[in-house]
């Protein structure tokens, strides 16, 4: 950055006046200052000697006399002397026995005042002489000097000889030296500064005000200011100078007024046209729809900040251009074909259309109309496309969702159903079953052999009932140790009629002494009920041949359990076999697939720490493999109920049943293992028996009208509780999460329906059993 200094005499004579008096004045200082101050410290020592000369005579002649109070007294007075800094009297231990600061009493004087020289003022004492010397600042003078004491004195500790100390501030004097002559300094410059100002003044307003005058016009004018004039009035030279200025001034100012009216429309109309452009692109550019402009040949006229992310082209790159010239042929035809169509029919035309991006597929609705000239004739094609893949998406998963909620709600109703349905099955089964065990224990051979299919069937049946049960939970995943084998058969026992239906053979392969693995049962029969449906559907419009193969196989080395669900189906295309495992895709036709149970399978088997995988072989079909991993698996912890054991005498034994037959059905199993049997069909019933008479067991459903099992529970709690010890619930209803709960908080025994009789005695059996030796 460059200085620059003003050469004018407006300023430059001022300046070297005030220059001259600003070096008198620092001289003046420089010189005069230092002998002030010399001065005034000499005679702040005379008058320091003075005091010290003082102090002693005055301090040994009461010391001598012993008044320690006047001593006290006399130097309490310096306080008020703003000269001195401090004074004290020390003994002959060098401790202060009078001081200006009561603070120093009894202190050593090195301790509170380091200042002083201490081996001259032992010289000092001695001597009896006073001495003066300056601090390391210079600013105090510092006396000592040695003080006479009385030996007999009461006031005083026995001494010989003390010692005064005392300081004198010299900046008070200095100051006031100091102050005088730059007052005084002061005083002069300020007559200097009054002169440089006449003689300013002076050439002010002779000459240089009037030069400055002429110069600021000249300056404003050739700023473009044209109405700057000089306006000097008088008949010297710088006033002739001045008309000759104005003159001109005014032949040129009539020329660039003019000249400047005609360049500022046409700047006015220009920045007009340019505002309405920016405003017009920075609204385009902001917004999130893709725009475009293109010529009747197919340049590109303006594209916004849109289309560059869309074609990653910049606009620079891109405009001038045909899209021909910048995009793949492909996409090119197609744009030109709507924007010739829209030429041709001069009017707005609206299509959706996709574009391939990063991220995927998208979609865009756009339209395209035409501009026009001043003589409305179309000279360009405008195209603006809205990515609408959200919205639709967004409608998408709505829909998904709705029909995600219908069916939940389907398969709430569906599991209200299935509880009320599985209590109703469950005690006919119940009947059936008991009734053909014990015709296979009582009846001819022949009769055997009948009541052991009646019972494989009624078993089957029962395990159908509990498999939809289970699907109608819906209960939070637990993990316990899980047969794959039976979930295998589960899963066919479900879908043995479809399969029928659709004459699919399934061929089953199922490995021996394949072990447990810890998981969650219901969402392993899912996985496989999945697979296997996918696979039923996958074969439905196929020519027969249909079939279904499935298998288990245990591999110790990778310790792992693997389910293989293979078919003979179309198989799935190469291209198409790294998606069948997103979310909601399918190629199935709309109506039998939702595109979520390979996702949620994928899922649940990686959840359990497996795998979940798809192969297609050349010759067609399609083949699952699902491997899950086989860990520790520990049996659920159940209530360790004792085995029945041989007693002698018979049993008493309440069976409390709202179902006659299954009432009867029990006191048959029980009396044929030598148990006396009394029934009851309430649990009302039930307490008026149980207030007459005691029993060994209780046998009571949970579900009956009225007093239903768990209250009849409670209140045998209540009023025996011994006898609640005795009880065995019997339930067909394994839907219920709050009977689940309930019994689990009792820790009494369930017989599920339908029963075995072997089952019903042994429980029973065992109860009473233990209840015989106080278990």
């Amino acid at each position: 950055m460059n200085l620059r200094i003003s050469t004018s005499l407006k300023f430059t004579l001022p300046l070297i006046l005030l220059g001259f008096a600003a070096t008198l004045s620092t001289v003046n200082l420089l010189y005069h200052v230092p002998e002030a101050e010399r001065a005034a410290v000499d005679r702040s020592r005379e008058r320091f000697n003075q005091e010290m000369s003082r102090l002693q005579s005055t301090l040994e002649y009461l010391s001598l006399k012993g008044d320690l109070d006047t001593i006290q007294h006399e130097i309490a007075v310096l306080t008020h002397n703003h000269d001195i800094v401090f004074a004290a009297l020390t003994d002959e231990r060098n401790l202060v026995i009078a001081a200006t600061r009561r603070a120093w009493l009894d202190k050593p004087m090195a301790e509170v005042s380091p200042k002083f020289d201490f081996q001259q003022a032992a010289g000092a004492i001695r001597d009896r002489r006073a001495r003066v010397t300056f601090d390391a600042d210079g600013n105090q003078l510092l006396g000592y000097a040695g003080i006479l004491m009385d030996h007999e004195g009461e006031g005083l500790r026995p001494s010989e000889s003390g010692a005064l100390f005392l300081a004198y501030d010299l900046k008070r004097s200095k100051g006031v030296a100091r102050a005088q002559v730059i007052q005084q300094s002061l005083y002069w410059s300020g007559w200097v500064v009054v002169l440089a100002m006449a003689i300013w003044l002076v050439f002010h307003f002779l000459l240089t005000r009037r030069t400055a005058l002429l110069v600021h016009a000249a300056e404003q004018f050739a700023s473009g200011n044209l109405a700057a004039r000089s306006g000097l009035k008088g008949h010297d030279e710088l006033a002739r100078l001045g008309r000759a200025f104005d003159a001109m001034a005014n032949e040129v100012a009539d020329t660039q007024t003019q000249l400047r009216h005609d360049i500022a429309k046409r700047e006015r109309v220009q920045a007009a046209l340019e505002n309405s452009e920016t405003r017009l692109q920075q609204i385009l550019n902001n917004t999130t729809s893709i725009v475009s402009v293109k010529d009747t040949t197919g340049r590109l006229l303006f594209v916004n900040r849109q289309w560059e992310h869309l074609f990653h082209i910049p606009q620079a790159e891109a405009l001038g251009k045909t899209e021909s010239d910048i995009l793949p042929g492909d996409r090119v035809m197609a744009l030109r074909t709507h924007d010739m169509a829209v030429l041709e029919r001069n009017e707005p035309l609206e299509f959706e259309e996709t574009a391939l991006l990063d991220d995927g597929l998208h979609t865009y609705m756009s339209i395209r109309f035409p501009l026009y000239d001043a003589d409305g004739k179309a000279y360009a094609v405008c195209g603006i496309a809205t990515d609408v893949t959200e919205k639709k998406r967004s409608a998408q998963e709505l829909t998904r969702q709705r029909e995600a909620l219908y069916q939940r709600e389907k398969l709430a109703a569906l599991g209200s159903l299935l509880a009320g349905v599985a209590h109703e099955l469950n005690n006919p089964l119940s009947v059936v079953v008991a009734r053909a065990v014990l015709l296979e224990e009582q009846g001819d051979p022949a009769a055997r052999v009948v009541a052991a299919k009646i019972r494989t069937a009624a078993e089957r049946c029962a395990r159908i009932v509990r498999t939809f049960l289970g699907m109608a939970r819906q209960q939070p995943p637990e993990r316990g140790p899980v047969a794959i084998n039976e979930v295998v058969t589960a899963v066919l026992d479900m879908t043995a009629y479809a399969m029928r239906t659709s004459t699919i053979d399934v061929v089953l392969d199922l490995a021996d002494q394949i072990p447990p693995i810890l998981a969650d049962g219901d969402q392993i029969h899912q996985v496989v009920l999945n697979l296997v449906v996918n696979a039923q559907q996958a074969l439905q419009e196929r020519p027969a041949p249909r079939r279904i193969n499935l298998s288990t196989r245990y591999d110790p080395v990778a310790a792992r359990v693997r389910i293989v669900v293979a078919d003979n189906g179309p198989g799935i295309p190469a291209h198409l076999r790294a998606r069948v495992f997103e979310p909601y895709f399918t190629t199935k036709p709309i109506g039998i697939g939702t595109g979520v149970g390979l996702a949620v399978s994928l899922g649940i088997v990686e959840a359990h720490g497996g795998e979940l995988t798809i192969e297609c072989p050349d010759e067609g079909g399609a083949i699952f493999h699902i491997a899950l991993p086989v860990g520790a698996v520990q049996a659920p912890s159940t209530p360790a109920w004792p085995s029945a054991k041989r007693h002698t005498g018979r049993r008493s034994v309440l069976v409390v049943d709202d179902e006659s037959e299954i009432r009867e059905a029990l006191s048959q199993i029980l009396s044929d293992a030598d148990h006396r049997i009394a029934t009851a069909d309430s649990g009302q019933e039930a307490l008026e028996r149980l207030a007459m008479e005691q029993f060994d067991v209780i046998v009571t459903d949970l579900r009956m009208p009225g007093l239903d099992g768990q209250a009849l529970y409670r209140e045998i709690e209540r009023r025996w509780p011994s006898q609640a010890e005795r009880v065995v619930f019997v339930t067909g209803d394994t839907l219920s999460a709050s009977l689940h709960e309930f019994v689990a908080h009792s820790g009494r025994p369930v017989i599920e329906k339908p029963f075995l009789p072997e089952d019903v005695r042994r429980l029973v059996g065992g109860l009473a059993a233990a209840d015989q030796v106080g278990w």
